[in-house]
């Protein structure tokens, strides 16, 4: 119940600053900006994208899919612990009769809450091409559970460095290099590396590979567990540095 209170005071400050909505927008200027350019390059060129249709690339072709995650989660997570530092209402905070951890997942949950609302109006892009074709609701549903996934594993990183920062900007830049460094950047060294036992672990974290399976419906239990790994330790760490915050 603590962590439900902290979670609704939490979602309440995201929506009741204009930020959550500057964001909203962005995201679907950029997100509908994306799916016109797919529609209108399927339509001239069918072929070009082999068997896979537009929300299929939508979810897992270009690093356009990626480019707003790896900016939106920092954005989303950058004031969790970091303007409560700022301002001085997380020392407030700490003295309450709530646990760490109950602080710590009730802002997670809140700012996992936005980000799925961030998503939530891209289910009008399925309705839209139902009406001209079928629709793969099973791939579709592999490539929202993804896209969770990886939103879910960003924040976590993200608001672990929110809780080490003293400002929203130095938190912002520790996230964005935690998650485009630690994590997509990292996964790209399948492509550099040759030897097996490397392949075999880029592969493992290659985050584009993984949506690429989740995008044509298929679910590897690796990447859940790889994602939900990353969550958990995130999670965990940012508990240990809020207690330490605490003690001192």
């Amino acid at each position: 119940m603590r962590a439900w209170a902290v979670y609704k005071r939490e979602l309440l400050a995201n929506f009741w600053t204009p930020l959550a909505y500057v964001l909203l927008v962005v995201f679907l200027l950029w997100n509908g900006g994306v799916f016109a350019l797919l529609i209108q390059n399927f339509a001239s060129d069918p072929e070009i994208s082999g068997s896979r249709g537009p929300l299929q690339l939508l979810f897992g072709g270009s690093i356009l899919y990626f480019l707003p995650i790896l900016l939106f989660c920092p954005a989303l997570a950058m004031r969790t612990f970091a303007e409560e530092r700022r301002s001085g209402t997380l020392e407030t905070l700490m003295t309450a009769p709530v646990r760490e951890v109950d602080v710590v997942l009730g802002k997670y949950f809140a700012v996992l809450t936005v980000f799925i609302t961030l998503w939530l109006p891209t289910l009008l892009y399925a309705l839209v091409l139902k009406r001209y074709g079928p629709i793969d609701w099973g791939a579709l549903a592999a490539s929202y559970l993804g896209t969770f996934l990886i939103g879910a594993a960003f924040l976590a990183l993200s608001i672990l460095m929110s809780a080490f920062a003293r400002s929203q900007v130095v938190a912002f830049i520790l996230a964005f290099a935690a998650t485009s460094g630690g994590m997509f950047l990292l996964g790209l060294g399948k492509y550099v590396f040759t030897e097996e036992r490397e392949q075999s672990f880029y592969t493992y974290i290659n985050l584009w590979e993984h949506m690429e399976h989740f995008s044509v419906g298929v679910v590897d239990t690796r990447h859940v567990v790889y994602y939900l790994s990353v969550v958990a330790l995130g999670l965990f760490l940012t508990v240990r540095a809020v207690e330490a915050r605490r003690g001192t």
